[in-house]
């Protein structure tokens, strides 16, 4: 698990992650702000998915976060335990989320501290 690939349509979050991640030596594959483009992108590099932690936030314009999480499975079902759900919203239950077989998911706002620690989880059940 070398990269982070975020998909979050908040400027200001995004650029939190990109200081916490830069900080903690994490390489970000890219940020995105919207469902379309996320999901085009994923396309342009399903050979290198394996070594990405995907960080999607469930509101995002154009599709929801849990869309594409969807498609990232039906690309490669090992995929999901690489996803982290991150929502304020009410509208979707950590339920939802573990019923597509996502063990991950961080209802905002959450600690830096407790991101890090998903992430350090998703890479030691990598190894």
């Amino acid at each position: 698990m070398k990269k982070i690939y975020i998909i979050e349509d908040e400027k200001d979050i995004s650029n939190l992650y990109r200081l916490l991640f830069e900080r903690e030596g994490i390489e970000i594959e890219d940020i995105v702000a919207s469902g379309r483009v996320a999901l085009e992108k994923i396309e342009q590099i399903k050979e290198k998915l394996e070594d990405i932690v995907f960080l999607i936030d469930n509101r995002i314009p154009e599709k929801t976060g849990l869309e594409v999480a969807k498609r990232l499975i039906e690309i490669s079902p090992a995929l999901k335990k690489q996803i982290i759900i991150a929502t304020a919203d009410d509208t979707i239950s950590k339920y939802q989320v573990e019923d597509l077989g996502i063990p991950h998911f961080l209802r905002k706002p959450f600690s830096l501290e407790d991101l890090l620690a998903t992430i350090d989880r998703i890479k030691n059940e990598k190894e």
